[in-house]
């Protein structure tokens, strides 16, 4: 089975773009790219960044979203969030950054509480048994929602910063 490749990458484009919304006028000023390779593995082990339109199941695709500031000044609170697009799971581990940041996952950890929470690595959930007893445990890649980074220092003027993040192909 293929999978055309443009269907899942517009999805997590969107959401990208979209966690910046929010981000007040500055959002504006924080020129943004995204894009997207399949990750081969070579007859001697090496891992290359194809650009193909097509993945099968199993395959792994890399994500970069690059951040730029286009202002004269430094940008602090920068918080850069992407999903995980249906028909993917996250590779935990395959995550990176340029620049000095916190990265967490977005999935349902409690029960108890309505709706997605964030969390650090590693994420722990709490699920309950058949008596109702909560139980924590390692969270599934398979349930995480969205990934972000928080910059831990400001963005300074004309600087870019880069985040990857890979998905396996469900």
């Amino acid at each position: 089975m293929l999978i055309h490749l443009p269907l899942i990458s517009r999805a997590a484009f969107a959401g990208a773009a979209l966690s910046m919304v929010g981000f007040a006028a500055s959002a504006e000023a924080l020129s943004s790219t995204f894009s997207f390779r399949v990750v081969e593995v070579t007859e001697d082990g090496q891992e290359q960044l194809a650009e193909r339109g097509t993945v099968r199941p199993g395959e792994i695709i890399h994500y970069q979203l690059s951040h730029e500031n286009t202002t004269a000044d430094a940008m602090a609170g920068i918080v850069i969030a992407a999903p995980v697009p249906q028909g993917v799971t996250l590779t935990l581990g395959g995550e990176t950054t340029s620049v000095k940041a916190v990265f967490e996952v977005q999935a349902e950890l409690d029960p108890e509480q309505e709706g997605l929470e964030w969390s650090t690595l590693p994420a722990m959930r709490m699920v309950a048994d058949a008596d109702g007893t909560l139980n924590e445990e390692p969270l599934p890649e398979a349930e995480i929602a969205s990934v972000r980074w928080t910059f831990s220092e400001p963005l300074n003027a004309g600087e870019t910063a880069f985040n990857t993040y890979r998905v396996r192909v469900d």
